[in-house]
């Protein structure tokens, strides 16, 4: 047996294949709705994204210092 994944778009409840070659003649399967996630204002920033995930891991200021020599370390 073998999958074949494509991205679609559904158009007023019509499944529209993006690449319809890649599509078999004859086949069943299943759909999975990827709903699109909401967006909030414009994209973080790297320092953003980064203080957002300290909040979220409860970092102390020492440990989130050490998080930002070691990414730094790792961009060089």
């Amino acid at each position: 047996m073998s999958y074949v994944t494509l991205e679609v778009q559904i158009d007023h409840g019509r499944v529209v294949p993006k690449e319809p070659g890649k599509l078999p003649e004859t086949a069943s399967g299943l759909l999975t709705i990827l709903e699109a996630a909401p967006t909030i204002g414009s994209p973080m920033s790297p320092l953003e994204a980064f203080r957002d995930l300290q909040r979220q891991l409860q970092l102390t200021p020492e440990k989130a210092e050490a998080w930002k020599t070691a990414i730094r370390e790792a961009r060089r």
